[in-house]
């Protein structure tokens, strides 16, 4: 603060100018008084704000995850219903409508198989799968786009096989305990294995007794019927497969020893490949197709449709 500056006057006379002690105390006064004024003012608009009523601050909020489900997984389930109804009018090409049908089912129960793990882990205790988004049915969501989703479709379109397919992180030590553990991985699966019951059960109470049954108006939605139930049952048997990186892997990995579990945890991330290695060779491949024909068998649904489902859904290979 520059310090005011105060003339002093001056004496008329012959003598001309001279310094008078009493107008320098004068001076003196008049510069303490007004020094004095400024420290009052200062002083008093320190006190202001402390004598207002201050306001009380907003509490910060973490911005919270989004809800609902998402708008991806609603057009699956919508282009899944209506390819079912033109399968079953016969509108379209049966081919088209079938592989429409197939493959967005295909997609509906894998989120629903990811929702199944991440729901499961947010009632056990790690409640950090609704931040990441794995609440919502986003395919997006559930692990890498490639390796996860593009992979396994483009062998399901190949081959006619579905790989798992999807992944959810979760932390396992925000989990109550090893069964809570163990019921994350056995979450997902049970998906698979309902929508197979299901379809199958559809299938062999209202479905054909053959594909080769000439009364039979809606042969076409049938055979798809019965290749996405194949697929929910190939599905099932390839994630309970004790693979490290699959399901029922990690439905025993809680209760395994320490070296066990470090052991494993190392062959993870190979998981996939250990399976595509084991479906690639024709006996690996041979028993895992007669496995899942045999549950096929057994709950009365012909394989044949199946067969004529797969041939229909693989179009590209007729044409």
């Amino acid at each position: 603060m520059v310090p005011t500056r105060v003339a002093l006057p001056a004496m008329s006379g012959g003598q001309g100018q001279h310094d008078d002690p009493l107008d320098r105390l004068a001076a003196e006064e008049d510069w303490s008084r007004r020094a004095k004024a400024v420290e009052n003012q200062v002083a008093r608009e320190r006190r202001i704000p402390s004598l207002r009523p201050g306001r009380t601050p907003r509490p910060r909020r973490d911005r919270e995850p989004r809800g609902g489900i998402s708008l991806i997984f609603v057009a699956l389930v919508v282009v899944m219903l209506v390819s079912a109804v033109a399968m079953w009018t016969g509108i379209g090409h049966p081919s088209l409508v079938v592989f429409f049908f197939v493959l967005s089912g295909w997609l509906v129960t894998l989120c629903l198989h990811e929702f199944s793990h991440a729901l499961t882990a947010h009632r056990g205790g790690d409640h950090t799968v609704a931040e990441k988004g794995y609440l919502r049915l986003d395919p997006r969501k559930y692990g890498h786009p490639v390796l996860t989703l593009l992979l396994p479709m483009l062998w399901l379109l190949i081959g006619g096989l579905p790989l798992p397919g999807g992944a959810v992180m979760i932390e396992s030590h925000r989990l109550r305990n090893r069964f809570r553990d163990a019921l994350v991985s056995a979450a997902g699966p049970a998906v698979n294995v309902v929508a197979a019951a299901g379809l199958l059960l559809v299938i062999s109470v209202a479905g054909p007794s053959s594909a080769f049954d000439p009364s039979e108006q809606h042969m076409v939605f049938w055979e798809g019927l019965a290749f996405l139930a194949y697929l929910q049952v190939a599905t099932a048997i390839l994630n309970l497969l004790p693979v490290p990186g699959l399901d029922g892997y990690g439905m025993i990995e809680p209760y395994l020893s320490p070296g066990a579990r470090h052991a494993g945890n190392k062959i993870k991330p190979f998981g996939i490949l250990i399976v595509f290695a084991l479906l690639y060779f024709p006996l690996a491949g041979g028993l895992f197709r007669d496995a899942t024909a045999f549950f096929l068998d057994v709950s009365g649904v012909p394989t044949s449709l199946a067969d004529y489902g797969n041939h229909l859904f693989q179009f590209w290979k007729s044409w």
